[in-house]
């Protein structure tokens, strides 16, 4: 019970930093860096185009700020994902909606793990063209110990 105790109040301090002026800064500094430094920059151009923004914030409206494998409402955050990663994707379902999805920030840093443990595999980008999101839902719920 205290060990419960302890872990809700750490969350609850955690999410309020997350939350916080300060934490957004480091955050979006920690973003900026990222495109700037590692992103490729195929990626970063299409990322910035408006094309993806107008699309993006469709999918998000569409999908009403929630995440598509915990529920969880989002609120202002907009991660739009491909569920066929945007590197093996062709121009066409780059911006097709029905190959995007909203996700939260952990949900997402969970499918992007797994795509890059199924990639290193014999195959895998192939593998990766073929997954589909009901397959993505079962294994992200599963690994969270849903059902």
């Amino acid at each position: 019970m205290h060990q419960a105790k302890k872990l809700a109040e750490y969350r609850a301090k955690k999410d309020a930093y997350h939350k916080s002026k300060l934490g957004q800064a480091i955050k979006a500094q920690r973003a900026k860096q990222y495109d700037q430094t590692e992103r490729d920059p195929v990626a970063k151009a299409f990322y910035h185009s408006s094309r993806w923004t107008k699309v993006r914030d469709a999918v998000y409206a569409r999908d009403m700020a929630t995440d598509q494998v915990t529920g969880e409402v989002l609120g202002d955050r907009k991660v739009v994902d491909h569920i066929i990663p945007l590197r093996l994707c062709t121009a066409k379902q780059a911006l097709d909606s029905n190959n995007l999805w909203v996700l939260s920030y952990r949900t997402h840093y969970r499918k992007t793990r797994l795509e890059q443990i199924i990639s290193a595999r014999p195959h895998g980008d192939s593998m990766l063209k073929h997954l589909d999101k009901r397959w993505w839902m079962k294994i992200l719920r599963e690994e969270r110990g849903e059902k």
